[in-house]
């Protein structure tokens, strides 16, 4: 089973940051409409499990 913290698109939310917590990030996915790119970001925890969109960092 994989988890967010191992996943390219899982951004650590640095120790300076008001909302940091341990083990804490930014789950951030790029996608593209009609009138061009944007992206779209939810808290997740690195110990959460992976969802459908999984990308395993290299």
């Amino acid at each position: 089973m994989t988890i967010c913290g191992e996943c390219v698109q899982f951004f650590k939310i640095p120790e300076t940051d008001l909302d940091f917590e341990a083990g804490k990030g930014d789950c951030i996915r790029e996608r593209r409409d009609q009138k061009g790119r944007f992206w779209l970001s939810k808290p997740v925890f690195e110990t959460d499990p992976g969802c459908e969109e999984m990308r395993p960092k290299p």
